[in-house]
């Protein structure tokens, strides 16, 4: 991805305090927030981190740095500017098999860590042509993880979800939890096949048919946060994100 850089001389009224707000040397460990993310498909893994500080994004400097491995493997990073957002971005072939991600913060002898697992890659089986406006259809992938391998808090830590887009849509798009069929009213059990309920789809007005494209996800959060250094410093917050996406092409009919 390119990097494009906007430099502009800054204000007489602005003041130091205000523009070290934006880097991230200016602020203790415990006030930045990690937002990370890790996003496979068939074919690529995509990687980002972001910190956040008293005033929003935070560039790094001042001999701070962020790796990033991937299985293991130290994965070379770019930095993307976009208006006053600030993303590390890592870009490689999407590895087969489950892949471990770890992003560590690192400053001086310090280190913060985030570690997420990305299911391995996995195909659709016979998924659904069409679905009818409120009705349900059944979707299965294999492998099927062994969800005893993904523990969480509150059930499984890998979790079936999808993304309908279309024109449809009343916002464009619409992500969806996927539950077993058997699941409790009110709640969401995880177990294979999981069944795809149209009914929570909210549609503009009118619609009596369209073509969406649907991507099911297997997600996960990522562990908690964790400092390694010899100050054990941590994050004041923010989480890790990650799936492995799959795509097919669905009708939504009356």
């Amino acid at each position: 991805m390119g990097l494009v850089a906007l430099f502009v001389s800054a204000p007489a009224c602005s003041s130091d305090s205000e523009d070290d707000d934006k880097f991230s040397e200016s602020h203790q460990v415990s006030e930045l927030n990690a937002s990370y993310g890790a996003f496979a498909d068939e074919g690529r893994l995509r990687i980002f981190a972001a910190l956040l500080g008293r005033k929003g994004f935070v560039r790094l400097r001042g001999g701070d740095a962020i790796e990033i491995d991937v299985d293991g493997q130290r994965t070379p990073s770019t930095e993307r500017l976009l208006d006053d957002r600030v993303h590390y971005i890592a870009d490689v072939p999407a590895p087969a098999g489950e892949t471990e991600v770890t992003i560590t913060f690192v400053r001086g002898v310090e280190r913060v860590v985030g570690k997420i697992r990305i299911y391995s890659a996995f195909e659709l089986v016979a998924p659904p042509k069409s679905i009818k406006k409120g009705g349900r259809a059944e979707i299965d992938v294999d492998p099927r993880p062994d969800l005893s391998k993904w523990p969480g808090f509150f059930g499984p830590g890998l979790v079936a979800k999808a993304e309908l887009i279309g024109d449809c849509i009343e916002t464009g798009s619409q992500l969806i939890d996927l539950c077993a069929a058997d699941s409790e009213a009110g709640k969401c059990t995880q177990a294979y096949p999981v069944t795809l309920d149209a009914a929570k789809l909210v549609l503009r007005p009118g619609t009596s048919s369209c073509k969406l494209a649907a991507q099911v996800r297997l997600a996960a959060g990522g562990s908690p946060f964790e400092g390694t250094g010899p100050a054990k410093k941590t994050f004041k917050g923010g989480g890790f994100e990650g799936y492995r996406v799959r795509g097919f092409e669905l009708e939504l009919t009356d």
